[in-house]
């Protein structure tokens, strides 16, 4: 008889981006297993991700993989430090995650 062990669940924190966190997290995690990383690995990938802070930049990866949302993160940083209202900083980063930015900011 074999027992089969239940992974513990996670409680997602209640704030406004950690359910985006908490998906984030996950897909680096299943990227994780796909690459035979370890159990140990993956917990430590899972909550670094959580335990992000995205306003610390220079934590953020600077490989291909993370440039867009590196770049994202330091234009919503911006946008909020020039009084930009919380829709217009998420619109901003969302069109330069996603690709959809047009043209250059000038920044003040």
């Amino acid at each position: 008889m074999t027992m089969e062990k239940k992974h513990p669940e996670y409680k997602i924190p209640d704030n406004p981006h950690a359910k985006h966190r908490y998906e984030s997290a996950m897909k680096h995690v299943d990227h994780a297993k796909k690459a035979g990383k370890s159990s140990e690995e993956i917990h430590a990938i899972f909550h670094k991700i959580m335990e992000f802070d995205p306003m610390d930049i220079d934590s953020i990866p600077t490989d291909e993989a993370h440039k867009n949302y590196r770049l994202a993160v330091i234009h919503a940083k911006k946008a909020m430090e020039n009084g930009k209202s919380s829709e217009e900083v998420h619109q901003i980063f969302q069109n330069i995650v996603t690709g959809n930015a047009k043209g250059h900011t000038k920044h003040s």
